[in-house]
């Protein structure tokens, strides 16, 4: 059930918003919301201070933590500028604009009927019972509540060293081994590229430091429902590194292709083992991928993701006036846990056929 409502002589926090003596308006509250357990593993969450996220980037590795927390520390900042207050913790105040992942955001009673929501969908089903909704590629079309924000540039990222030129001697893989496809993994491919001088590295934990890595090559053994969800993170992050990117058939890369200086489409070992030999024999073209890559990353820095946050957060401070019935949200609740399980299913059918 949803909480008593504030008495009149209630501090402005407790009634879900604070005054900005400044401009004289209403500020709204903007609590980044998880669950218990995820709070208190980020028990020290308000000790962190400016460039602490990319000193510590490697807690930032789940979709939670990368959505939320990293949007709390990030967007704090900006958030008090425009005179709103950021919170963070395991409760939606009343009224207050509630941010969550939709892992966080399929359960009937924790509160978050009482905040006009922002669900972050991920690589997820669709969600219901959200004023806005956070969408990590715009392959498809979005709803009429979908906004697309891209992922956050990887924290600590450190830049390909400018004075290795147009040198092809590494390429990188950047990610977690899980679904790496057999072709990438094995044997034979990485001794092709041995041959051609170039020592590929799968690199599972480093995801932040290209100094030394001349290429960027990415592709999953995975279901096509669960790419159709994928951010476009790998090649952002390339982009941002100057790294020319060697990426499988995406849809939010194909969404981002505008030449071919974004990247370089390979679907198996012998298109990308083409592709090393043609940046490797031609240091021109390498040196035009790295120069559109950094035109083509503007985008994706920490600045711009954080203007389309606050893009977002804005429209629903100002459009949104008040939280939904718990009838409503329970009903909307419903309808996406359905569509959850159904998502789930499909993508555990689809990935059982790519695994053959």
């Amino acid at each position: 059930m949803s909480a008593a409502t504030p008495s009149p002589d209630a501090s402005p926090a407790a009634r879900g918003g604070a005054r900005d003596d400044r401009r004289g308006e209403k500020a709204s509250i903007v609590a980044f919301v998880v669950d218990p357990k995820d709070v208190a593993r980020w028990r020290d969450v308000e000790a962190f201070g400016d460039g602490d996220v990319d000193r510590e980037q490697a807690r930032f590795r789940s979709g939670l933590d990368v959505w939320i927390v990293q949007s709390y520390l990030l967007l704090r900042g900006p958030l008090a500028a425009r005179g709103h207050r950021a919170v963070f913790g395991a409760r939606y105040p009343r009224n207050a604009i509630g941010i969550a992942h939709w892992d966080d955001l399929n359960a009937y009673f924790n509160g978050a009927h009482r905040a006009r929501l922002i669900g972050v969908r991920a690589d997820r089903s669709p969600l219901y019972s959200c004023a806005r909704v956070v969408v990590q590629n715009d392959s498809a079309a979005l709803a009429a509540v979908e906004r697309y924000v891209p992922h956050w540039p990887q924290p600590g990222l450190v830049p390909r060293d400018p004075g290795r030129a147009a040198t092809v001697a590494t390429i990188g893989y950047f990610g977690r081994l899980a679904r790496l496809p057999g072709w990438l993994r094995g044997s034979d491919f990485r001794a092709r590229l041995a041959a051609l001088g170039v020592e590929l590295r799968l690199n599972e934990s480093e995801w932040h430091d290209y100094h030394d890595v001349d290429l960027v090559i990415a592709a999953r053994a995975e279901s096509p429902s669960m790419l159709a969800r994928k951010p476009a993170t790998k090649l952002t992050n390339a982009w941002l590194a100057g790294v020319p990117a060697l990426l499988a058939d995406e849809p939010a890369f194909r969404a981002l292709r505008k030449s071919a200086l974004d990247y370089v489409p390979v679907d198996g070992a012998a298109a990308a083992l083409a592709a090393v030999a043609t940046l490797k024999r031609d240091p021109a073209l390498y040196a035009a991928m790295v120069a559109n890559g950094r035109a083509r990353s503007v985008p994706y820095t920490r600045d711009a993701v954080t203007a389309r946050w606050l893009n977002v957060i804005d429209e629903v401070a100002h459009a949104v006036p008040r939280a939904p019935s718990l009838v409503h949200f329970v009903r909307t609740v419903t309808a996406q846990r359905s569509e959850g399980r159904r998502f789930r299913e499909r993508h555990l059918a689809e990935q059982a056929e790519v695994a053959r």
